[in-house]
């Protein structure tokens, strides 16, 4: 393999961004090795001694693994619900709300990318305008709407996940669909397959690294979504908000805060492996819409 050849001037930079990128890694390393350190104190005793003495970035002279096995059984909230349960729902929220979306995003993102009707460049415009606005205000509508429709605390919230033309996914997802050649249908037309044929087994098969990298990347905002949660389903509380709420009830009657860190530990676990086996693929599919668009 040839070397590549850098002038004085890229070193300096490569060096530069090479040494600002290690020390930000390291900051974010740190964060979890301190939260290893608060997830294996020997007790609640032994950690609110060391908040007093200030020794909490030290490792426990009576060193557990057993808050980890712990936080199965001791994390519940008023609803019964436990950890597992928790994480039952995280599942289903997540995986179900990123299906749906995706499907109604991707096929509608297609029809205006490869269709040309009237009112397209308008719908378009109207995508573009939609990014633009502030959506905070819109909660308690939304509230309404939602416990008029008998959506609060029930799995079929999940409907809501087909509003297809709003966010960042349309615009990668666009870029992908321009990118590829229209020359792929045609040559499927002729050959007698009809639009869905061609959609489906053509051209979401080679949108499907976008496709991917936006249901991982989405997975992981809804896993760690609490705010929603504690809106329109807190009875059905995913892993995120049953450890919020669990260590906001804590700060009044005190309680197993090392048993804490262990569930948010093994409630990061998900995350950070989809991200480490796809991280690559993530970077690059994002490099490559930004290209195509």
């Amino acid at each position: 393999m040839e070397k590549i050849k850098r002038t004085k001037g890229e070193q300096v930079l490569y060096c530069f961004v090479f040494t600002v990128l290690t020390i930000y890694s390291i900051f974010i390393l740190y964060h979890f090795y301190f939260l290893l350190q608060l997830a294996t104190k020997g007790n609640a005793v032994e950690y609110y001694d060391a908040v007093i003495v200030d020794t909490l970035a030290t490792w426990s002279d009576n060193f557990t693994l057993n808050n980890f096995t712990k936080a199965f059984t001791a994390l519940t909230d008023d609803y019964g619900n436990t950890f597992l349960g928790m994480t039952f729902n995280s599942i289903w929220f997540s995986v179900g709300s990123m299906v749906i979306s995706l499907f109604f995003e991707s096929a509608v993102t297609y029809i205006i990318c490869k269709y040309n009707f009237r009112g397209r460049t308008l719908l378009y415009n109207l995508v573009i305008f939609r990014l633009m606005l502030p959506i905070v205000g819109s909660l308690p509508s939304a509230y309404r709407v939602y416990k008029a429709a008998g959506l609060l605390n029930s799995p079929k919230i999940l409907i809501t996940a087909m509003d297809a033309l709003t966010g960042a996914n349309f615009l990668i997802m666009y870029s992908f669909y321009k990118g590829i050649s229209w020359d792929y249908a045609e040559a499927a037309f002729i050959d007698g397959a009809n639009h869905f044929q061609v959609y489906f087994q053509i051209m979401v098969r080679m949108a499907l690294p976008a496709i991917s990298v936006l249901f991982i990347t989405g997975f992981i905002g809804r896993w760690n979504e609490y705010m929603t949660i504690s809106i329109f389903m807190p009875q059905l509380p995913t892993l995120s908000y049953g450890l919020y709420m669990f260590e906001q009830n804590m700060k009044y009657s005190g309680g197993d805060m090392p048993v804490y860190f262990a569930g948010v530990l093994i409630a990061a676990i998900p995350c950070i492996t989809l991200f480490i086996i796809f991280q690559n693929s993530i970077m690059q599919t994002v490099h490559m819409g930004g290209l195509k668009g």
